[in-house]
C-alpha cells in the first residue's frame, strides 16, 4: 500500500473536517461565534445565536465534511479496507473539533460523525438519530442527546455485527465526542445545562 497515499489520504480528511462552517457563516452576519453563546461553532450554537437558517446551513455543511473525506479515500484507494476508512473518518471529526485555522476551537464534531455513521452504516445512524429525538423531546437539551446517542452507537452496531472496525471507531468517536462536550457535563452535573430553547441572552 502507498503510504504518501494514505498521508494524503488522512490530509484531506482533516482539512475538510477543520473547514470552520460556523465561524464562517457567522463571520458574514458580522459575529465572532467563538465569542457568543456556549462558544462553539457548530450548528447549535450558531442557530441559537445567528439563526435558524445559518444553523441549518452548518448543519449539513459539517454533515457533508466526514462523507466527503471517505468519498476522496474511496477515489485515491479504492476498495480501502475498513481500518483505513475509520481512520480518515475520525480524523475528519478531530479536524472539526479542532480546526488549525481557527487556533483549534471547533464544533463538538456531532454533525460530521452523524454524517459518517450514515455512510458506514445507515441503520445504526437511524436508530442514533431515534435516541437523539427521543432525549429532545424529554429534555429539550442538545448536548446529553447528543453524548447519549454517540454512546449508543458502539452498541448498536454490534447488534448488527459490524465490522470490528466500525466498531472501534464508534466506541472512539462516542468518547471523543464525550470530550468535547466536557464543559457541558460539568453544567449538566450544576444544574445550569442550556436547553435548547434559551435565547441568546440567556446564554
Amino acid at each position: 500500500m502507498d503510504f504518501s497515499l494514505i498521508a494524503l489520504c488522512l490530509a484531506i480528511a482533516y482539512g475538510l473536517g477543520s473547514i470552520p462552517t460556523g465561524y464562517l457563516i457567522a463571520k458574514r452576519a458580522g459575529i465572532d461565534i467563538r465569542e457568543h453563546g456556549s462558544g462553539s461553532t457548530g450548528a447549535t450554537n450558531v442557530w441559537r445565536v445567528v439563526g435558524k437558517t445559518a444553523g441549518i446551513t452548518v448543519f449539513l455543511v459539517d454533515f457533508a465534511k466526514g462523507i466527503g473525506a471517505i468519498l476522496c479515500l474511496q477515489w485515491l484507494i479504492p476498495q480501502s479496507e475498513p481500518w483505513l476508512v475509520v481512520a480518515v473518518a475520525f480524523t475528519a471529526i478531530v479536524g472539526h473539533s479542532l480546526p488549525v485555522w481557527i487556533n483549534w476551537r471547533g464544533g463538538k464534531s456531532v454533525a460530521t460523525g452523524l454524517g459518517i455513521l450514515c455512510f458506514l452504516h445507515w441503520q445504526t445512524a437511524l436508530l442514533a438519530l431515534a435516541v437523539w429525538l427521543v432525549i429532545m423531546a424529554i429534555w429539550r437539551t442538545v448536548s446529553l442527546a447528543s453524548m447519549l446517542a454517540a454512546l449508543s452507537t458502539p452498541l448498536f452496531l454490534h447488534l448488527f455485527a459490524a465490522p470490528t472496525a466500525y466498531q472501534l471507531f464508534a466506541l472512539l468517536g462516542s468518547f471523543y465526542i464525550l470530550w468535547t462536550h466536557r464543559t457541558n457535563i460539568q453544567r449538566l452535573l450544576k444544574g445550569e445545562e442550556l436547553s435548547f430553547a434559551t435565547p441568546p441572552e440567556k446564554q
